[in-house]
């Protein structure tokens, strides 16, 4: 079943073809009459029109089942309907049109949870994801939207126990090795909002996975003017819709499959106003086949209820396909708070379609608030190294100390929180400050949220290479694999401060400070302390120059007579 969707651009309205169906539809001679009298409506009277060609076998649609039977199924993958190959014996699509194809499933399903139209790349050699698959009220068929038809084309479901793995990256950032293969969305952070409505950035190539791929359209506190632009476009029913045309005509002229609104850090008042435009975004956005996908801050827990702010998650889990939970930065109330704040969500919303995003970046909160760290800024932090010794000189004992974790001074030293799943320290600055570093161990009691509460899925909030930022990839991986989480914890060894030292011998070091019993001989020589996450490994050194050992020369005595 295809037909020439609507014509992009085309201010008058929508006005499309009749789909041809050789199951009590209409005939092939009709399609074509209505199908030149849509587009003769649409071009003003002009003949603009394709014609179905009859290809090989006898087959006459623009898409024939191939026989071509050296292209690999992908692992993890399950084909739910026959592949097809583009035929060449059929026009090109007229410049304006969409191509919607509608194709019947080997495999009957009514749960669209993974399902997606998928096109092979011959230069890459894999499936990619090219449309969204919208199932018919049966399930036997799926039908699709075309932008630019692949050769190759098949109905396929991602396997995956875990469900949803979102993966976020930044424009011009690489996906990490096992992001990329796991991964069943990528989010690109390409846009921002303008005050005028209007949207800032271009889109990413889509990295290369099987995932699916939408943009991010971003605001935050974090992005300078971003929230206010939001609360200009918010203020006014004309400019809430702009806003919607504006994005629309992006997907369009993109050829996205879809995108995320990622609007955090808005006031209450807006409540209200940013439901409507998510609801006028959504039926846009699912007019033309496209997805749209949202990423929510998590809602606060109160003390007699748990505040939304300006979001209705019930509302927006009727108008989006997926909800992300945004990271929660503050540790000290993560495990005590989000049972709840789960239970309030997945009551307003279809578990299936929630997500829980978890964090590679460590958080401190201060008296300044919380601020995120990458895994290398916050060992940094662990690791740093002092001298408490008036004189640096060679068969002396000196005091060497890492002053963030020195135990004797009343610190934590690092270690693992049971109350909340991370390995911690804290240290004194500006009045006390705590760091919670995420880890694969970290990650693996957030995901048990995943399973305790059956939600949609998981998101890791930057799913970079960056070699800076903690490997929870370790944690998710066995989770897809799966669907349950491993909760494991560091062993308490493995995050004792070491010490090494060039020449002399050291004492101590098990509580952050250690006695270097030096040399005899005079020199520089280099103090080195390994700390570690229980994953990863850090060092930091100090070299010292040790001073020659004074002598004393004594004063001759004076003669008696």
């Amino acid at each position: 079943m295809i037909r020439p969707g609507p014509r992009r651009g085309y201010a008058g309205g929508t006005v499309q073809g009749t789909t041809f169906s050789s199951r009590g539809g209409p005939s092939p001679m009709r399609f074509v009459v209505l199908a030149l009298i849509a587009v003769a409506v649409l071009v003003g009277g002009g003949l603009l029109w394709f014609f179905l060609g009859r290809g090989s076998a006898g087959c006459t649609e623009a898409y024939c089942e191939t026989s071509v039977t050296t292209i690999d199924i992908p692992a993890d993958f399950e084909l739910h309907s026959k592949l097809f190959e583009r035929n060449p014996d059929a026009d090109p699509l007229p410049d304006g049109f969409d191509l919607q194809i509608t194709i019947p499933l080997e495999i009957p399903t009514t749960d669209d949870r993974g399902l997606s139209f998928y096109g092979y790349n011959a230069d890459s050699q894999i499936w990619e994801p090219v449309a969204s698959a919208l199932l018919d009220e049966p399930g036997t068929s799926a039908t699709g939207i075309f932008a630019d038809p692949p050769r190759f084309l098949g109905v396929f479901r991602r396997l995956n126990e875990g469900r949803q793995v979102v993966a976020y990256i930044a424009p011009g950032e690489s996906l990490h090795a096992t992001a990329a293969l796991l991964a069943t969305v990528v989010h690109t952070l390409d846009f921002t909002p303008a005050f005028d409505g209007s949207l800032t950035g271009q889109p990413s190539p889509r990295p290369p996975t099987t995932a699916v791929h939408y943009p991010v359209i971003s605001a935050s506190a974090e992005i300078d003017g971003s929230v206010p632009n939001v609360d200009n476009i918010l203020s006014t029913g004309a400019d809430r819709t702009n806003h919607v045309r504006q994005i629309l005509q992006r997907v369009a002229a993109h050829r996205l499959s879809g995108v995320d609104i990622a609007y955090l850090d808005l006031r209450s008042v807006h409540r209200t106003s940013f439901t409507l435009f998510i609801s006028e975004l959504a039926e846009g956005l699912h007019s033309q086949g496209k997805t749209l996908t949202l990423t929510l801050p998590a809602p606060l827990k109160a003390l007699d209820r748990i505040d939304e702010g300006a979001y209705d998650w019930a509302a927006l889990g009727q108008s989006a396909d997926l909800i992300k939970i945004a990271p929660v930065r503050d540790q000290s109330t993560y495990r005590l708070h989000m049972p709840e704040v789960l239970e309030h969500i997945t009551e307003a919303v279809d578990p299936g379609k929630v997500i829980l995003t978890i964090t590679p970046y460590a958080s401190e909160k201060s008296g300044d608030g919380l601020r995120s760290l990458t895994l290398t800024e916050a060992m940094t932090v662990a690791s740093k190294l002092a001298i408490r010794s008036e004189s640096v000189t060679a068969g002396s004992d000196i005091q060497v100390v890492a002053v963030n974790i020195d135990r004797d001074e009343g610190l934590s030293g690092l270690r693992w929180q049971p109350e909340t799943a991370t390995v911690a320290f804290t240290y004194k600055l500006n009045g006390g400050r705590t760091v919670w570093i995420e880890n694969m161990f970290s990650a693996g009691f957030k995901l048990e949220f995943v399973s305790v509460f059956n939600l949609g899925g998981l998101a890791v909030e930057d799913s970079s290479d960056d070699i800076f930022i903690g490997n929870i990839w370790a944690a998710v991986e066995p989770f897809v694999a799966s669907g349950q989480p491993v909760l494991r914890q560091p062993s308490h060894s493995h995050l004792l401060p070491q010490w090494e030292v060039t020449a002399g011998a050291l004492v101590g070091g098990d509580r952050g400070l250690v006695t270097w019993q030096t040399p005899l001989e005079a020199g520089s020589y280099t103090v080195t302390l390994t700390l570690s996450d229980g994953v990863e490994r850090f060092e930091s050194r100090i070299v010292l120059a040790l001073q020659p050992i004074e002598v004393v020369e004594e004063e001759p005595a004076e003669e008696t007579n």
